[in-house]
């Protein structure tokens, strides 16, 4: 048996041009990484939207070569905008390999026409994709009929947090950002988040040794230094950052890591701070969504103002040359355009945040799988929000349909409105216009640069980056060919 795995980076629209976000889909690499130990010849190829049509059918029709059972999967979201190129692809391999199986994963459940589908897997569920390459049973997982999909039980944590190790046949090089998690599950439950594995109190903890060869692979073969880690929450516990500590003293190399952060519990640990250093965590995405009190009960997220306000200048004296985001939602019930305004300008009088961004509120009470339903999705009257239509927006990008609402002060298209203005006001007072994952993607692409001095460096990082991409389509596809 063969098994090819698919999968491309995402693009992100950031203040001054397009940039792909430059973390290729580690997931994918692991449950390839997983499939070789039971004994199946797997590989990986990526920015597959990149590479000349051509060359991409030759070089996987070599590959299969003569193998009687042949797997692709594509790895993304199940309305993730490769998909209709990937169905291209898989019809024209289909003329020469006849008995190829059709593998799609995500965390969605399916859109659109998927009769060319054989196996959907929607979620993490690792253990059900090796059962099914063994030939094992896997019927009692099944959730959907048409097309055949399958996941794990909601909220069960079936397999440890994702970890690649690199391989030269991956070809990876030193502009490209490598996600890891140290840990699966959060421990909060914030009423608008669809996080799967959210109010879990006893998160899944990698270990050591697994982050360590993870990370060194990835700079012995790949020259890689600079992580995301994916952990929905970096800080909740000292045993992760302990963890992290710990990580950086049996590396060969000086890593520079990014993840989300909570900053009420920093304000309620201010000692986090050392840790955080001593791990090289020099990069921090806060969900500060709110800073009016009236909001922030009902969100389930902590931290009165002064106090959040305190804690980010004990940041910002304590980590000088941290970059630290806070991201803000619009349209909130119980917030305000003042309130909204008074903050920001708060923020941006200070300098209290390197960036700052915010995305207008959805709601997606339409969906299917309820593990990845918000406590908004699941009612939004609970939570002051009427419904007018729950298929008035299709998102370009994400490709599935989010509600039209409204609730005590605002619509989601007044809220987008804000949304807007409240963006350029950031990016035009802040010293950096880029986001967390963006300014990763641009301290991978080009280092040792200033925050501020990326603002004005997009055309160039873009050019590097397709460099990066054609150098590794270039060694991957004569390795294919070989």
């Amino acid at each position: 048996m063969k098994f090819l795995v698919l999968s491309d980076l995402h693009m992100k629209s950031t203040m001054v041009g397009d940039i792909k976000n430059n973390s290729r889909a580690v997931g994918a690499y692991y449950v390839t990484q997983e499939a070789r130990k039971i004994g199946i010849d797997a590989t990986n190829i990526d920015y597959f939207l990149s590479w000349p049509k051509e060359l991409l059918l030759k070089s996987m029709l070599t590959w299969f070569g003569d193998e009687k059972e042949c797997i692709i999967g594509y790895s993304g979201s199940i309305d993730a905008s490769g998909r209709d190129y990937y169905k291209t692809l898989v019809q024209e391999l289909q003329k020469d390999i006849p008995q190829l199986k059709v593998m799609l994963g995500g965390f969605r459940e399916p859109q659109g026409d998927s009769s060319w589908i054989d196996l959907m897997l929607i979620g993490r569920c690792t253990n059900i994709l090796l059962d099914y390459l063994k030939g094992n049973d896997i019927s009692q997982f099944q959730v959907h009929t048409d097309p055949p999909c399958y996941k794990n039980p909601t909220g069960t944590i079936m397999e440890p947090p994702v970890y690649n190790i690199v391989r030269e046949e991956d070809f990876w090089q030193p502009q490209e950002l490598m996600t890891i998690e140290t840990a699966l599950g959060c421990k909060f439950n914030c009423s608008f988040c669809g996080y799967d594995y959210r109010n879990n109190k006893k998160p899944t903890l990698n270990t050591v040794d697994r982050i360590v060869e993870s990370m060194q692979s990835a700079y012995d073969l790949g020259g890689i230094t600079n992580f995301f880690l994916a952990d929905d929450t970096i800080n909740e516990v000292d045993s992760k950052l302990e963890l992290l500590g710990e990580v950086k003293r049996q590396l060969t190399f000086e890593p520079w890591l990014m993840s989300f952060a909570r900053m009420d519990i920093i304000g309620a640990k201010p000692h986090q701070v050392d840790l955080l250093n001593e791990c090289n965590l020099h990069g921090l995405y806060f969900g500060i969504e709110s800073m009016n009190p009236a909001v922030t009960k009902t969100i389930r997220k902590g931290g009165k103002p002064e106090k959040n306000y305190e804690t980010m200048r004990l940041i910002k004296q304590n980590m000088p040359e941290a970059f630290t985001y806070g991201n803000f939602i619009m349209g909130l019930t119980g917030d305000s355009e003042k309130s909204i305004w008074e903050h920001a300008e708060n923020i941006v009088n200070e300098q209290l945040l390197t960036s700052a961004g915010t995305f207008t509120l959805r709601i997606y009470s339409n969906l299917l799988n309820d593990e990845i339903k918000s406590e908004f999705d699941k009612d939004p009257a609970k939570y002051g929000y009427n419904i007018i239509d729950s298929k008035y927006y299709v998102d370009p990008k994400l490709g599935y349909d989010s509600d039209y609402w409204e609730n005590d002060w605002t619509n989601r298209e007044e809220a987008q409105q804000l949304n807007i203005k409240i963006n350029n006001y950031f990016a035009k007072y802040l010293e950096s216009v880029f986001s967390a994952h963006e300014i990763s993607s641009m301290k991978a692409l080009l280092p040792n640069m200033s925050w501020g001095e990326y603002n004005n460096q997009i055309v160039f990082a873009q050019g590097v980056q397709d460099n990066m991409m054609q150098k590794y389509i270039k060694d991957k596809s004569n390795w294919l060919l070989t």
